[in-house]
């Protein structure tokens, strides 16, 4: 997928800035949920990908340790990109040899190109107990929704909730100061009026997704649904909320796209925005 003008232009100019700058060794904590692709193909070994990872914690060898995130890329081949996802694990700890920058000019935050990884790095005391520290539970109890849970690779906090009489995953997604004041706010929002959020969720997936099913989704001899038999099928698995207010509400299926998840998202300006059939 092509990237937009704006986007490539500030890859172009960090990729100019990374390469202007001197080979080092950084170790690192890597962070959740680990290494990642992005780019290349879907069916062409020989293209080039981007092997994205953070490191949580970090230092220059024989530096101080760095509390903040560092933001580590390199292009590669797609089956060398599939063998550093398996080994660049959530809260194992590396060296690799990279270009860095500190403070980008670019986002203003750290970032490094990696050069080679270097190998697992066990020895060094100090960031093998912030990996433990990470590692440990964070939760947040709230009066209304109970004890949530950080997920580190989502930022975000987990819960299990009741919404309109049945059970449900909350999630809850942090700012970019990791506070969930925002989204829990909406959250309540939502929570004060659930049967009528309910009611326009439903309605806008009846809407969407119920003529998709009938001129698509129809297995040989079934007959078309109605609105009544789409709903009874539907089942709300969890609700994600982020700070600015906008929303997903999960559902299974019930077989009406073979297996599919149903996925309602909108804000609390406008309501229910858009339908989709991911899975």
């Amino acid at each position: 997928m092509e990237l937009p003008p704006g986007v490539t232009l500030r890859l172009e100019r960090l990729e100019a800035e990374l390469a202007a700058a001197p080979v080092i060794d950084v170790v690192g904590v890597v962070e959740p949920p680990g290494a990642a692709g992005a780019g290349g193909g879907n069916s062409a070994g020989s293209q080039t990908w981007t092997l994205l990872f953070d490191f949580a914690a970090w230092r220059v060898v024989n530096s101080v340790v760095q509390r903040t995130t560092l933001s580590v890329r390199q292009d590669m081949l797609r089956d060398e990109l599939r063998r550093l996802m398996g080994v660049l694990r959530p809260y194992k700890i590396f060296r690799i040899r990279a270009r860095m920058v500190e403070r980008s000019a670019v986002n203003g935050a750290p970032n490094a190109q990696m050069e080679a990884l270097i190998g697992e790095e066990l020895g060094d005391a100090e960031l093998n107990a912030i990996s433990q520290e990470l590692q440990k539970p964070v939760t947040y109890t709230d009066p209304e929704f109970g004890t949530l849970t950080l997920n580190r690779a989502l930022h975000c906090y987990d819960g299990e909730v009741v919404w309109e009489g049945r059970p449900a995953r909350l999630s809850l997604f942090a700012d970019d100061s990791g506070n969930i004041a925002g989204a829990l706010l909406a959250a309540r929002v939502l929570w004060e009026n659930q049967t009528s959020w309910g009611m326009k969720v439903r309605n806008f997936a009846v809407g969407k997704l119920l003529p998709l099913k009938n001129e698509s989704w129809l297995d040989d001899g079934e007959p078309e649904l109605r609105p009544e038999d789409f709903l009874s099928r539907m089942r709300l698995e969890s609700i994600s909320i982020r700070p600015d207010g906008s929303f997903e509400f999960w559902h299974s299926d019930g077989d009406l796209f073979w297996g599919h998840s149903i996925q309602i998202s909108g804000n609390l300006a406008e309501g229910p925005k858009h339908a989709d059939i991911p899975g």
